[in-house]
Parts: C-alpha cells; sequence; structure tokens
C-alpha cells in the first residue's frame, strides 16, 4: 500500500502536470459515478492527507481517492490496460489524468472533505503536529507497536515500511506492547524524520546507502540475515500477525525483552540518512520545522 510519502510525491507530481489547467472531458467508470463530469472545472490544488489524495476543482468538487494496495495514478494515458481498469480519465489542456484499479473514488463537495480524513492522526507528511503524535501513540495501550504505527487514527502516513524498519533502528521488536515502552518520543521522531525526508528527495530509504534506490533494513524478502549482526531474520506473512501485515525482524537486534529506544544504535544506524539532519544529537528529537507540509524536489527522482 501507497505510503504518505509517497502520496504526497504524487500529489506533488499531479499539481506540476496539471495545475490551473481546464478539464477538457472526464470518464468515471464507476457505477455510483457513471454520470459525473468535470469538464470546465479548473484544477486549483492538489494535496494529500496521510495516504488519502485530494484533487480540488473550482466549481467546489473534489475528487478524494485512496489506493489501497492496488491503486496507480499516472499523468499520463494508460491503454495497456483494459478500460474497466482505468476508474478514471480526466483529459486536461496539456495531458491525460488516469486511475487504474483505483478502490477508493468519490466526488465529494470540498467543504466535506472532513468526512474521509477528519478521524486521522497528525498527517506526517503535511503540517505536522509532533507533540500531538506522541501523545496519540503514547495512548496506544497494548497494542503492538508495529500495529500502532499503521493505525491512521494514531498517526496519518506510516505504511508497512516505516512499520517494519522503524523498530528496527530503535531495537525495539515489533511485537512490544506501546504501554511497556518507556518513551515513544524518540520512535516518533526518527519515524517522521525519515518519511518526511523521503518524501522530500525521493524513495524509501531507510539506511541511508544507496540513497536513490529504495534501500531498507529488513523488511525485503531478499534480506536474509541480519545486516548488522548476522542473525537469520525472522519473517511472518500477513495471515501471521495481528495487525495482518507482512513483518520482518532481528531477535538478536531486536529482543522481546527490550523496552526502551537504543538511542546509541539508532544514531549509528541513521549516520548515512539525510534525515538524521532533522534530528538533535544527543536524544534524537524531531527539531525540523513542521509547521508546512513537505515541499517535494521531483527532479530528484521521478516517481
Amino acid at each position: 500500500m501507497p505510503e504518505g510519502d509517497t502520496l504526497r510525491r504524487l500529489a506533488a507530481k499531479v499539481s506540476e502536470r496539471f495545475l490551473g489547467e481546464t478539464v477538457q472531458s472526464s470518464v468515471f467508470r464507476h457505477p455510483r459515478l457513471a454520470t459525473a463530469d468535470l469538464s470546465g472545472a479548473v484544477l486549483t490544488s492538489v494535496d494529500s492527507t496521510g495516504k488519502h489524495l485530494l484533487c480540488r476543482f473550482d466549481n467546489g468538487t473534489t475528487m478524494h481517492l485512496h489506493l489501497l494496495m492496488q491503486g496507480r495514478v499516472r499523468v499520463s494515458p494508460v491503454l495497456s490496460v483494459p478500460e474497466w481498469r482505468r476508474r478514471f480519465e480526466i483529459r486536461f489542456e496539456t495531458g491525460i489524468m488516469t486511475g487504474v484499479d483505483i478502490p477508493l473514488l468519490h466526488l465529494i463537495d470540498t467543504t466535506r472533505e472532513h468526512h474521509f480524513t477528519g478521524h486521522l492522526g497528525p498527517d506526517l507528511c503535511g503540517p505536522y503536529d509532533h507533540e500531538a503524535a506522541i501523545s496519540r501513540l503514547s495512548g496506544a495501550g497494548e497494542t503492538h507497536l508495529s500495529a500502532a504505527l499503521l493505525d491512521q487514527k494514531i498517526l496519518a502516513g506510516f505504511g508497512n515500511i516505516y512499520a517494519v524498519e522503524t523498530p528496527f533502528i530503535c531495537g525495539l521488536s515489533p511485537f512490544t506492547p506501546v504501554a511497556s515502552i518507556d518513551d515513544v518520543g524518540p520512535i516518533v521522531s526518527i519515524g517522521a524524520a525519515l518519511i518526511r525526508t523521503n518524501a522530500a528527495r525521493g524513495p524509501q530509504n531507510t539506511t541511508g546507502r544507496r540513497l536513490n534506490t529504495p534501500d531498507q533494513w529488513v523488511l525485503p524478502s531478499r534480506i536474509g540475515l541480519c545486516k548488522l549482526c548476522g542473525t537469520k531474520i525472522t519473517r511472518l506473512n500477513g495471515s501471521s500477525t495481528p495487525w495482518q501485515r507482512r513483518t520482518a525482524w532481528c531477535p538478536s537486534c531486536q529482543p522481546e525483552s527490550a523496552t526502551r529506544v537504543d538511542l546509541k544504535r539508532a544514531s549509528k544506524l541513521l549516520a548515512l540518512h539525510p534525515a538524521r539532519r532533522l534530528l538533535s544529537s544527543d536524544s534524537l528529537e524531531l527539531e525540523a520545522d513542521t509547521s508546512l507540509r513537505v515541499e517535494t524536489n521531483l527532479s530528484r527522482y521521478r516517481t
């Protein structure tokens, strides 16, 4: 499932391509939207909130969509897939925006956007209240750490990459109950620094190595041994975890008994990553200005 950083970059990409253009014609292949027509409307804003994409038009309509696991949005015609999979095609003055296999698609009054996003926690890639995020995660009780990181009502934007990689960097088991963790602040700070940095510069990289590639510590299935200690990585598929998502961890680096973020370890693992610049040198507290949404640099890495 695309995560908050991917949606932030997608919003920037659509905006860069079509913002300010008038819709020439539109087709929606969904029974509920079969008669909808955006012709004549001007695209005035493209934004993301968590994993939700919001395309706003000057006629007071917002096109809201969520990609879930299978959806794709392209700023070009996609003629290689059947029409029934092209859930919408919007022709602008300079090109076509196509939605393929979009599972959740709505045309709503812009004033009603909160009905779709109002339940979300602080948006990690948007204007972001860090203290509120820490407070929400602190209140997750006996929920497993990875499950809490995936809960969009707690933190909006994290997906499975960050729910697996952040505990590894912190030296905590993904199964650790949040209530047993001494201080969740560094977890939120590290995760927020990673996702905001990746949203700004490109691929979902958590290692700081090969920065122009989606390089990660433990999640990819090709990784058999821990990159730090050589222990065999333990893996579970989605049907075997309480939060119904696949996970991976190093039983040596992430012992079930650990209840405190290993700041020395985290600092070492983040040493090469640009996200380190957003964190304090000792406590790894988030020091970045989060009052504005992340500004992406699409020229660095085209999504």
